[in-house]
């Protein structure tokens, strides 16, 4: 069995349609597509559930509970600090297994742990010279499905493939999530899978391939942002916020649990992830931001108005209809592929929480 993890970063679930993206419309009607999407651990971030996807945990499982996190009292970056988890890559190399890694997104290389994947592109996560990029600087997709199909195709053995494609999420920021420059994104980026169908198709009656997003996105309105440390300062809230769009992390003492909060304008929840550790949402449409901060993107994710994900299960082995039935019974949460690619490889990880689709 060959197993193919494909996260398309950002793609709504809404724009999964024969008109806007043939290739996955294609692949849930022959494999399997969860009807309301999957649903993203808290906050509805890049990093955060990048390492669900390989942990099997939540954000307070594995550590990465947004962009950045707060470690010994100062605001770290993600890929900086990395999961506290086991992944899949360490479980494939304790089997005996191979497990390879190809993103578009250089950092997701620490933030998944894919340093013991036996092999890993972008190489040690650093971005390779003389690539086109997108407007963010991350690898256009254009540049990363070649090493994709290369490795899909590959004639040596392969148990696990891990790999994302960047352009949704770039284009969803850059234009808004339902702009027609971010739907003529989805397409693009479509064909790419395509592409990897493609290389994929000499394995393809050994192959299961597995394709999500790790969050939505939200058109940013005109409204004000919500300043949530000027909030924390007025009511005496000792604690490093951490901003994530329309979502937040309040990290430390919160002597107040969350009162502080009751009545602000443009929240839409609050709840507590763990002691000391308390997630904060917007409506949709608003972000968080110091007062007078200008809107730099068209669209936000972080929140619980993001959380929706991309769930399709495809490919030709006899696993894959199960794997279809179990998105039919249920809403498949983030943690949940990785269990479910354990349970496929016989791996072990010891530290997941997530349940089996194939359960």
């Amino acid at each position: 069995m060959k197993v193919v993890l494909l996260v398309l970063d950002a793609q709504p679930h809404r724009h999964v349609s024969t008109e806007v993206t043939p290739v996955l419309a294609g692949l849930a009607a022959a494999g399997g597509r969860a009807p309301s999407g999957g649903r993203a651990v808290l906050t509805s971030a890049t990093y955060p559930n990048h390492a669900s996807f390989v942990t099997g945990t939540d954000a307070v499982g594995h550590g990465l509970y947004a962009n950045h996190v707060v470690r010994d009292g100062r605001v770290r970056r993600a890929y900086d600090v990395g999961p506290s988890a086991p992944t899949l890559f360490d479980a494939c190399r304790d089997a005996g297994r191979t497990a390879v890694a190809v993103f578009g997104d250089h950092h997701l290389v620490p933030v998944m742990g894919a340093g013991s994947a036996a092999s890993h592109w972008p190489q040690d996560g650093a971005l390779p010279a003389g690539r086109r990029l997108d407007d963010y600087g991350y690898l256009h997709d254009a540049e990363t499905i070649v090493p994709l199909c290369a490795a899909a195709a590959a004639a040596a053995p392969l148990d696990l493939l891990v790999s994302q494609l960047n352009g949704p999420d770039t284009a969803a920021h850059l234009h808004g999530p339902d702009s027609a420059d971010a739907v003529a994104i989805y397409t693009q980026t479509d064909g790419f899978v395509g592409e990897l169908v493609e290389a994929l198709q000499p394995a393809w009656n050994d192959t299961v391939l597995l394709v999500v997003s790790d969050h939505d996105q939200t058109t940013v309105s005109d409204a004000e942002p919500i300043d949530l440390q000027a909030a924390a300062r007025a009511a005496g809230v000792e604690a490093t916020i951490v901003l994530e769009g329309d979502g937040a992390v309040v990290v430390g003492d919160d002597r107040l649990q969350g009162s502080w909060l009751r009545g602000m304008d443009g929240l839409s929840g609050t709840e507590e992830l763990a002691p000391g550790l308390r997630f904060v949402s917007a409506e949709p449409g608003r972000w968080f931001a110091p007062a007078g901060a200008e809107v730099e993107l068209k669209g936000v994710h972080g929140g619980l108005a993001t959380r929706t994900q991309v769930a399709i299960v495809a490919g030709g082995h006899a696993a894959v209809p199960r794997l279809a039935a179990g998105l039919a019974r249920r809403v498949p949460e983030a943690p949940d592929w990785a269990v479910t690619i354990a349970e496929l490889l016989d791996l072990d990880l010891p530290t997941a929480t997530g349940r089996s689709l194939l359960a």
